[in-house]
């Protein structure tokens, strides 16, 4: 995906559970989250950027603690929308998605944006979130039910599903 890189980008680390969960944020908001063990090489695979800087941000800790702890159901931190070139379509879904309190499948999400032919188009935008638990890609469960895929395993997924009682 491509970026618009106007500023530096910094990133950190919280553990929850068995994993590290890393943020990676300008100063305009949040442009990356991800529980994968090589974080910064996960980010760079994205963007494409190669420089970011290890500065953790006292206030983000705080909200990702509190939502890992199970004190917030919700994470109230700003993303930086246009660090990112999402196209017009990829933009409405996630904001879309950013809404979404209960699990639901990708036909519902595509019912919800008035297009229910859409379901892979919408599939294929949700799969390209950049910015995992803010815009919450692991409440897309199957249309049966089945926990489904997600970018950091089914394990997390599960996790996360578990810890908003879901």
């Amino acid at each position: 995906m491509k970026t618009i890189l106007t500023e530096q980008i910094n990133y950190a680390s919280i553990n929850f559970r068995d994993w590290s969960f890393s943020y990676f944020y300008s100063d305009q908001g949040l442009v990356f989250t991800t529980f994968q063990k090589e974080a910064v090489k996960e980010f760079e695979k994205w963007s494409g950027l190669k420089s970011v800087f290890l500065q953790k941000n006292t206030a983000i800790d705080q909200a990702f603690s509190d939502y890992f702890a199970g004190q917030s159901s919700e994470i109230d931190l700003k993303i930086d929308w246009h660090f990112w070139q999402f196209s017009d379509f990829q933009l409405c879904v996630l904001k879309a998605l950013q809404k979404v309190t209960q699990p639901i499948s990708y036909t519902d999400l595509a019912e919800r944006l008035a297009d229910k032919k859409a379901v892979r188009a919408v599939a294929t935008a949700v799969g390209k979130n950049p910015i995992e638990l803010l815009i919450p890609c692991h409440r897309i469960i199957s249309k049966s039910g089945q926990i489904g895929q997600y970018r950091d395993g089914s394990d997390v997924k599960r996790a996360l599903l578990e810890l908003e009682g879901k």
